[in-house]
This record gives structure tokens, sequence and C-alpha cells, in this order.
């Protein structure tokens, strides 16, 4: 296998996606005909690292996807095997079978003592997903190759350890990644896969290619029909516009892609062409409570409430495509009630009288519609009704380090949050308990008792409608404090040109399964 890394500069990329654009691509066939392609060529936003237990942002996740198998899977039906043949679990264990003769891309054999060595190393990078897998305190992890388990023991009750564990980011490492973890990181260590694909070349900020292995056979056991077969090649390509990402696709220079809701009718009446809406990010507003900012004022967090007009902002964002939260996650995700009377309704003279002189730093990640149209539309409200907003309208990258890693330089965020365990622990986990600097999962400092009490309740929930009715009760505390304001479940919008499709099963948010059509 070769690896090649070429560093280019803006001036490469803008002639790279100019060749792009006039045709000078390898083709994936005619329309409609496959028979003799094995090529997929899909969208991807720039990723920050190949190292999956390091992700942070969802091209981090989906390469990670490609390249290195989870124990367990989504699918429509529920969770299913992967790397795990079978399981069992409680809120507090979990014992995990290893599937038999499944091997990494240089050939070791994936034994339990390989699992486990992975997920001490995931746990160890201090990774922004452990807290959703494992919840409170690091889990004690033991192998048994002998029996052919891993051994998960709990430090807290976490109800949801197994559907952790399809996020792709506790992906299975093998030796050959573990031994060189910077390497690993930087895309140039051989063998380091579990995965159906490993890491072929790649171009920083224009395309990053992978290679169907061989010998792999350790495809999850969906219960679902996977129609098609698996491309040899996939090819991530990055496309920085919505408008130019449609005519390659047009064109057939890109075979599955990303697109946004403003360009789903460029397809309409297309023949062959397919257009799949799928629930993605949730949207809510997140508010820093620390000493440092304005809004340790819960009076000034409702006027914030009140200034905005949900249903606009669904229009700037989704175009109709997405859904006016009732919760801090999806209707489709278990527990989260049809309406909610706890969410503010708008009241902009309420909010007038509050926010008129009020400075706030307001910082969004610019995937809330085309160019982060959502945050515009935030600041717009609010400075309507008298504040003084300085927005940061940003990149995801520069989003996270702003809120995570500067707790004191910001006030007000619109937070993307990517529900990987598709439950209501996992948006809950950014507002009780420690904060972000103390080694927890609080994104904003809010110090919610109601919250925190029923949240942690949820956790030893003898029914699952015992367990549903706490995590409600925390969410409606956080609303009614104004710790939080629902905003909209955004889409995540792919078009497929004919003889080649995707499926996200499950909600699975880091997992589209790409196929050439037979």
């Amino acid at each position: 296998m070769s690896r090649r890394l070429t560093l280019i500069g803006a001036a490469a990329i803008a002639a790279t996606i100019a060749l792009t654009a006039t045709g000078c691509t390898g083709g994936g066939g005619g329309e409609g005909d496959t028979a003799d392609v094995d090529t997929i060529r899909t969208t991807i936003d720039i990723p920050a690292t190949f190292d999956p237990s390091v992700t942070l942002s969802l091209p981090d996740y989906l390469l990670a996807r490609a390249a290195y198998d989870t124990l367990v899977r989504r699918d429509a039906s529920g969770l299913v095997p992967g790397l795990a043949a079978e399981w069992t679990s409680t809120p507090t264990q979990a014992v995990l079978t290893i599937r038999a003769g499944a091997t990494c891309a240089d050939g070791t054999e994936i034994t339990p003592t390989v699992v486990k060595d992975s997920l001490d190393y995931f746990v160890g990078n201090g990774s922004t997903t452990s807290f959703q897998v494992f919840g409170g305190p690091p889990p004690t992890i033991t192998a048994d190759d002998a029996a052919g388990t891993v051994t998960i023991d709990l430090g807290s009750p976490w109800p949801d350890l197994i559907a952790g564990l399809s996020i792709s980011s506790t992906g299975i490492v093998c030796p050959a990644g573990l031994a060189d973890p910077e390497g690993l990181a930087d895309g140039t260590v051989e063998g380091s896969e579990s995965g159906p694909y490993t890491l072929e070349s790649f171009e920083p900020g224009v395309k990053y290619t992978y290679a169907l292995r061989e010998d792999y056979d350790a495809w999850p056991d969906w219960t679902t029909t996977i129609d098609g077969r698996p491309a040899s090649t996939l090819e991530y390509v990055v496309s920085p516009d919505s408008t130019a990402t449609a005519n390659l696709v047009l064109s057939g220079q890109l075979d599955i892609a990303k697109i946004q809701a403003q360009t789903i009718e460029r397809f309409d009446r297309m023949e062959g062409y397919d257009v799949s809406v799928n629930r993605f990010s949730d949207f809510y507003l997140l508010f820093n409570e620390r000493p440092s900012s304005v809004f340790t004022d819960p009076t000034l967090r409702l006027a914030v409430a009140q200034a905005l007009d949900r249903a606009m902002f669904e229009e700037v964002t989704s175009l109709g495509t997405g859904e006016i939260l009732t919760s801090l996650a999806s209707e489709q995700i278990p527990c989260v009630p049809a309406s909610n009377p706890a969410i503010p309704e708008q009241d902009v003279d309420a909010a007038t009288a509050a926010l008129t002189g009020v400075s706030i730093r307001f910082v969004g990640p610019n995937v809330a519609g085309p160019a982060g149209a959502g945050n515009e539309y935030i600041a717009e409200a609010l400075r309507a009704a008298g504040a003084e907003v300085t927005i940061e309208n940003t990149d995801v990258g520069s989003w996270i380090a702003k809120v995570f890693g500067e707790p004191d330089a910001w006030d007000l965020t619109m937070f993307a949050d990517l529900n990987f365990l598709g439950s209501l622990t996992s948006p809950l986990g950014s507002f009780v308990g420690p904060t972000i600097q103390e080694g927890g999962g609080n994104v904003g400092g809010a110090t919610n008792a109601a919250a925190n009490e029923a949240f942690g309740a949820s956790l030893t929930a003898t029914s699952e409608d015992e367990r549903c009715a706490f995590l409600n009760t925390a969410v409606d505390a956080l609303i009614e404090n104004v710790d939080t304001f629902p905003l909209v479940n955004d889409a995540f919008i792919y078009v497929q040109r004919p003889g080649f499709t995707v499926q996200m099963l499950g909600g699975a948010l880091d997992d589209p399964i790409f196929r050439i059509a037979d």
C-alpha cells in the first residue's frame, strides 16, 4: 500500500477545484451504467485527524468509519453485531464476545487483547466522546483471549454503554497504530486499520482516497438489506460550495454528495437521481453561565429566547427539511415528547426591554444553513431587540476551540449536537456535572440542581418509562431555567446520481453505507 502526503496551498486547491469543474477527473461510469465501475466519489468537509479516538467533527468520524470497525453497529432494527459477535450488559458492565477471524490491515488477528488495548487508548486520550460512551469515571477493561471476551466494568451506571460502542470514534485501532500515535493521527501508519478500507493517499483539503481490503470479510450483521456492492475505491472530495457540489453531481464528477436544502430543487424530476433527507444535527442555544459572562442572569437568558422565531430559524437553516425541536433531540429519539409547553414563546417586546444595550459575544459553527445563515439570523434578531452583538460565524474546528477551550471568551453559542447515541443522555451531558475544564462534559458551566438530580436518577431507572420520565424532567429543568433553548433538528441531505446508493440506518450519523448498484 502506498501513502502520499502532498502539502498544497490555497492556489493549488483552487486549481484542483477548477480542474474538477471542467471534467478532468476519473470517471465513475456513464449515467446508470455501473457494471465496470469500482469507485465511489463523495463529498466531505476537511478532517482534522485520521486517529479515530480523537475525532472532533463529522469528517473525522466519517473517515474513522471507513477504516476502523466498531464492536457494534446501528441498524433500523437497533444495534447489531460488528466486531463483537454477541454481548450481555447491565448498566454497570458489558461482556462482549469478539468475532472470530477478523484481522487488521496488516494481517494481525483482532483478539480481545487488541480490542482492550484500543479501548484503553481511546479512554486515555481524554476524547470528548468518551463521556458519551462510558459515562462518568474511566472504565476498567479486561481481555480474556482464551474465552474470546472483553469485559467493560464502569465506575458508575451508564445504560447507553453498548450504544456508545457503535460510535465510530471507538473504532478498533490495531497494534501498528497504537505503536505510533503521531503517525496514526497524520495518516502515515500502515496496518493500523481494522475496518474494510485503508487510507491509500490524500491531498489535505482536497481529496482523501481509501482502498477496499481484498482480505476483508467482517461486514456487520445488518438486518436491513444492503443493496449493491461496496466500491473498491472511496474518494472523499472536499467541495467548498453547495452549488458547485450540485454541478459536479449533475455532470457525473461526483456520485454521492451532501447538498444544502436550497439545492434540492435542482434534482426535481431528474430521472434516476435520488435525494434522501436524514435526521441529523440538533441545534440549540447554549449559554455561558460562568462569572465572565452576562448570562449568569437568567432574565437575560430568557430574553434571548424570547427574541427568536424558531420557525424563521428553521426556514433559514433547513428550508422546510428540518424539524422544530420539542426537546434537545429529534422526535425520532426515544422519550422525546411531541410538544413541550416549557419552551418559551417569542416575545420581542419583553426581549427588547431586557436586552437593550447588553453586549453579547456570540459564536456559532457555520454549519447552520448556507455559510452559517442561521447564526446571522440569531445575531440580527438579538440586535433588533437592542443587544450589541459581536458574532464569530466560523468553521467547526475554530468553534470547538473557542467554546471548549476558551471558557471566558464567549457568552452564547448555537450548539450543533451530533447525537451519535440516539438518546437524550447525549445532549444532557453538555449541561450536567463537572465542566469541560474540570474533566466533565458541562460546556457552559450550568449549575442546575433539578436537572442534575433527574439525570442521575435516569441512570439507575428500572424501566424504560421511568427512565424517559427522568430524562424529560432533566430537559425541562434546563429549559425552564433557560440554560438552553431548543431550536431545530437540521437534515443531512444526500443526492445520489443513477447507479449509486447511500443508506444511513438507525439514525447513525457517522455511518453512511455507500454502494454501487448491481
